[in-house]
């Protein structure tokens, strides 16, 4: 099946978003979910008790963490997925107009993404705590809704272009 250069741009965007969104939610069920229900422990919520020692209370310690892990996510996203984005968006406009879906990425790219699956997949076996683990899905997911962003920006722009 063959796609516009602005489809692929857009799919690609999609699926980084679709991504992310599913990390974004599991960061934060980890965090806020048993703070809601009163059923949190230290055992699965040391950072959060160790905060809220601090802070006064595990809600305001769990939202100090969300906040700091969606600042941290958007810095990423930004800085570092948004480099990855344009050498996408780059990539897919050296195709032919319209190109296979199957050249989307790189084979280099499938190698990477298989090794941060590979990685998400373990922090679950791994036993670390809820707290911990969703304060770095969060960061993930937001880091890449972010760059989803940036994808969409892009085509966007190539849409504009090749109206002119």
């Amino acid at each position: 099946m063959k796609l516009s250069h602005k489809k692929l741009i857009v799919l690609s965007g999609l699926i980084w978003f679709a991504a992310g969104f599913y990390l974004l939610q599991l960061g934060l069920s980890l965090l806020l979910n048993d703070l809601t229900k009163g059923t949190s422990s230290p055992e699965n919520y040391p950072l959060i008790h160790f905060l809220s020692s601090y802070l006064g209370s595990g809600e305001t310690a769990a939202l100090i963490l969300v906040v700091i892990a969606l600042s941290i996510g958007y810095l990423k996203g930004y800085y570092v997925l948004g480099k990855s984005a344009h050498k996408g968006v780059a990539r897919i406009l050296n195709f032919p107009n319209p190109a296979p879906l199957s050249q989307i990425y790189s084979a280099k790219y499938y190698v990477l993404l298989g090794i941060m699956m590979a990685f998400g997949v373990s922090i679950k076996y791994l036993g670390l705590n809820n707290d911990i683990r969703g304060f770095i899905d969060a960061i993930i997911g937001s880091a890449l809704i972010n760059g989803a962003m940036i994808y969409f920006q892009l085509a966007q722009k190539q849409k504009k272009e090749n109206c002119l």
